[in-house]
């Protein structure tokens, strides 16, 4: 009994698989859109049997049968992300009052970097000392 079960099964997929090539012997154009009735006949041969053994048996693109039979799958979140965005913040008066005086130098050559600043400072301090230690 279980025999003629795959039977009648093959039968199936072969009448499939025959409509299928009449399909694409007599199609207009080589860039023809497979018939929707075609796609539902294998995707409900995909519920009996595998996606794997019926778009191989009908020469079917087996993406494309998966997401006949399932829909489309959901897009995979990003595992990059998105890099922050610069905040700038803008202070109309110095948070303080104070005169700030920075003093690098170089005993051996002679050389002096003095920087005055009233209130927090407007550049990067640290880019600037790797600036000038580099220029030495």
């Amino acid at each position: 009994m279980e025999q003629q079960t795959i039977i009648t099964d093959k039968i199936t997929i072969d009448e499939i698989r025959s409509q299928l090539e009449n399909w694409r012997q007599n199609k207009r154009n080589h860039r023809e859109p497979i018939p929707k009735e075609l796609w539902q006949a294998a995707a409900d041969l995909a519920k009996k049997h595998s996606i794997n053994t019926v778009s191989k048996a009908l020469r079917l693109s087996y993406a494309d049968l998966k997401v006949r039979l399932y829909g489309p799958s959901k897009p995979k979140p990003s595992k990059r992300q998105k890099p922050a965005s610069f905040i700038e913040l803008k202070c109309d008066s110095p948070l303080t009052d104070k005169e700030t005086t920075l003093e690098l130098q170089d005993l051996k050559r002679d050389i002096r970097l003095k920087i005055s600043f009233k209130g927090s400072p407007v550049f990067d301090i640290s880019s600037l000392i790797k600036s000038f230690c580099q220029s030495l």
